[in-house]
């Protein structure tokens, strides 16, 4: 492979990981607002399918984001075996300059670390939002 091959498909996998985030919000935002407007005086059973629902979908996008992340891995394996690479390894690993963390963790790590705990976080939050609180009733909340 091509140190262009490698660039290119490094390229793709950051589209296909911003897709992957796009696709969170959109589910995350369409059950918030379906939460908000009907779901929340839902009865239990339809409650429990959405979210059903939900979690599936967003299984689908964990697991899509496994599989790029390990793309990654591979395609930064490849460019570590370059000769002579454009950019070095660790600089693709820790693009923002001067910030050097301690422990051999790169910027990029931390990065996905930090979009896990936000998906999980996330969907806990669905989670207590849909089955533990208790939403004001009636329509004057919404004036």
């Amino acid at each position: 492979m091509t140190e262009s091959d490698i660039l290119q498909n490094l390229f793709s996998a950051i589209g296909a990981i911003m897709t992957v985030f796009s696709l969170f919000f959109a589910i995350v935002s369409g059950y918030v607002a379906a939460l908000y407007f009907f779901l929340a005086r839902a009865p239990f059973m339809l409650r429990a399918m959405a979210f059903l629902l939900m979690s599936i979908g967003l299984v689908f996008l964990g697991g899509t984001a496994t599989v790029v992340g390990r793309m990654q891995d591979g395609l930064f394996a490849a460019w570590d075996r370059l000769e002579r690479p454009i950019v070095p390894l660790q600089d693709l690993r820790n693009p923002v300059p001067g910030m050097q963390l301690a422990g051999g963790i790169t910027q990029q790590e931390i990065g996905v670390a930090i979009g896990w705990v936000a998906a999980v976080t996330v969907y806990l939050a669905l989670f207590y939002m849909t089955f533990l609180y208790r939403w004001p009733s009636g329509e004057s909340t919404r004036s």
